[in-house]
């Protein structure tokens, strides 16, 4: 049995996610929230971000980050303490004159959020959707202005002001043990950690013809295995398109919009600003345009993205890790936005 907080005690409480033979639970215990100045605009709680005129992005050639440029944030900035949920996303649409003009999520019930998804990051909207649902924001909004954030005020946010690796800290704090996982995030070891409890008898079949293992089944346990720090094996292989990945029950999972959570569901993974799922979850769409130096879109101009995600590696998810961008006129079900506004 999933128990799952209410919002208030989203804010102020400590989630320990526990899965294993007996089923998953939610335990509690008090700690205080991180402290911020938030306020609350056009229905997007912001957190403030000071200013960083020294700025330079964390250098980590080894890691997929940056190489330690400049970049001077010369202002104090908002940032949503959440990212933008379906519901959000809906009422949007909702109100748009020509609604059809943005992305419907595929994974929508005919136009419609999935019940039980309506607090879950909205993904595969472009980044010209994610600056059409900030424009409507500005304009119910007296002397405010939204927008994406840039690459740089995003790492800024994260990573606060002692360039911690995690939004909470230098550690992940990930351990999994005796088919327990603990986390402070959402990332591809939740997923595989609830599959391992709770379906890991069930067979997954190869189904992509470029598969050396096409029309091959077998056990989900003996597709996947969790390391004691998180480290998921078994999750993708590229050269040979094996692993859970390619598999119909992943294709299943991710007609549905993947394994997302409520946003603020992981109130210990908070950052020192006050914002929440800035590690896995969704990655954030950024106005930044980088060239990109790996994936798919290696060479391209491409938006940076940030943060992590439901599918993302433990890595993938640091406040420095930059990885290969995605192309800004494109959905990705791993994508979804964050707000950053000013007050004019």
């Amino acid at each position: 049995m999933t128990v799952v907080p209410s919002r208030q005690h989203l804010l102020s409480r400590r989630k320990l996610f526990v899965l294993g033979s007996a089923g998953a639970a939610w335990l509690l215990t008090s700690v205080p929230a991180a402290a911020s100045d938030t306020t609350s605009v056009a229905g997007q709680t912001l957190v403030a971000v000071p200013a960083d005129p020294s700025f330079v992005f964390t250098a980590d050639l080894s890691n997929n980050a940056g190489a330690g440029e400049a970049s001077a944030i010369d202002s104090p900035y908002w940032l949503g303490a959440y990212q933008v949920t379906n519901a959000q996303y809906q009422a949007f649409l909702d109100a748009s004159p020509d609604s059809s003009s943005y992305t419907v999520p595929s994974y929508w019930d005919d136009g419609a959020v999935p019940s039980g998804k309506e607090d879950h990051p909205v993904l595969e909207i472009s980044a010209a959707d994610a600056g059409a649902f900030c424009d409507w924001l500005t304009g119910q909004a007296d002397s405010w202005t939204f927008r994406l954030p840039t690459e740089a005020e995003w790492e800024n946010a994260a990573r606060g002001p002692d360039a911690y690796a995690y939004p909470w800290g230098r550690d992940s704090g990930t351990t999994y043990t005796d088919t327990t996982l603990t986390s402070n995030y959402n990332f591809n070891a939740v997923c595989a950690a609830y599959y391992l409890a709770y379906e890991g008898d069930t067979l997954a079949t190869y189904d992509n013809a470029n598969s050396t293992r096409y029309g091959e089944s077998e056990p989900i346990s003996e597709i996947i295995a969790i390391s004691a720090t998180g480290g998921v094996t078994g999750w993708i292989d590229h050269d040979t398109w094996t692993g859970f990945v390619y598999t119909d029950v992943f294709d299943a999972l991710a007609a549905t919009g993947g394994r997302t959570s409520a946003v603020g569901a992981y109130p210990d993974g908070v950052s020192v600003y006050g914002a929440y799922d800035m590690a896995g979850n969704c990655f954030e769409w950024t106005s930044s345009i980088v060239t990109a130096t790996n994936g798919g879109e290696a060479g391209l101009e491409v938006n940076a993205v940030r943060g992590g995600s439901w599918y993302a590696t433990g890595r993938s998810c640091t406040t420095h890790y930059r990885g290969e961008g995605r192309d800004g006129t494109g959905g990705y079900l791993t994508v979804g936005l964050r707000v950053a506004a000013e007050q004019s």
